[in-house]
């Protein structure tokens, strides 16, 4: 997570973290010159004791814009702008200790600096630790009531994503969390807000006959289709499509 983020996105609710790393203008630098430069300010900066600088300059070094990819370096700068008091150094600690960048893959370590991470303002800190108790791994045993509450603090703080897999995680039936109440309160609140995934999950749920409540005239199934439709969903418009197509053949 780099610091040089859009202003105008931080601090909004329902932002999450793929919009604000979208929102990167790093990310649109291509033009060699262009880029070296940024690098230098930003190296400036950095000597001048800026937090923000050193953590982007690891993200630099982490992703490898026009230059070789070093984790391990980009661990060490990422470790003293955390010390500096930079908050997305802390998730972007977290992020290399459980995808194994720059260090063994260390569920437990990245479990530690999420948390820090959420307690210093990252707000989507909170849906990472709750995906990440929701599977569980080797080092981590799943927990599905750690899962929701980890995603019910990031619903609090209004992000779409958490919003989303709290419901998605109350509505499966394989949870011992499983309360369909819940999972179809905050999928509808994350749909609303925008969320095209929790738009298809209720699509799915209403098309279904075995899961859904009643629903004979389809009223409730079509509008979740035609909404996810209207936020960009291809499966939702293959589905119209073959529904046209079988309405066609009766």
């Amino acid at each position: 997570m780099p610091s040089l983020r859009a202003m105008e996105l931080s601090g909004q609710a329902g932002v999450n973290y793929h919009e604000i790393k979208g929102a990167n203008p790093l990310l649109g630098l291509v033009d060699p010159i262009i880029i070296r430069n940024r690098y230098v300010e930003l190296r400036e900066q950095a000597l001048l004791g800026d937090a923000d600088a050193i953590n982007d300059l690891g993200w630099f070094w982490l992703n490898g814009l026009r230059l070789k990819p070093n984790p391990a370096l980009a661990r060490r700068l990422f470790k003293i702008a955390a010390v500096m008091g930079a908050p997305e150094a802390l998730f972007n600690l977290a992020e290399l200790a459980y995808y194994g960048k720059g260090l063994a893959v260390n569920p437990g370590l990245a479990i530690d600096y999420y948390e820090q991470a959420f307690e210093s303002g990252i707000i989507c800190a909170a849906e990472a630790l709750g995906s990440l108790y929701e599977r569980g791994d080797e080092d981590v045993i799943a927990d599905h009531g750690k899962a929701i509450s980890w995603y019910k603090r990031g619903a609090a703080e209004h992000d779409s994503m958490a919003c989303f897999s709290l419901g998605r995680l109350a509505l499966d039936e394989s949870s011992p969390e499983y309360d369909p109440a819940l999972g179809l309160y905050w999928l509808q609140w994350a749909a609303m807000k925008g969320q095209v995934l929790a738009t298809e999950r209720l699509t799915d749920f209403y098309f279904s006959t075995f899961e859904s409540p009643p629903d004979p005239d389809g009223v409730l199934f079509r509008f979740w289709r035609d909404l996810a439709i209207s936020q960009g969903s291809l499966w939702a418009r293959e589905l119209r499509a073959s529904n046209v197509a079988i309405q066609q053949v009766c």
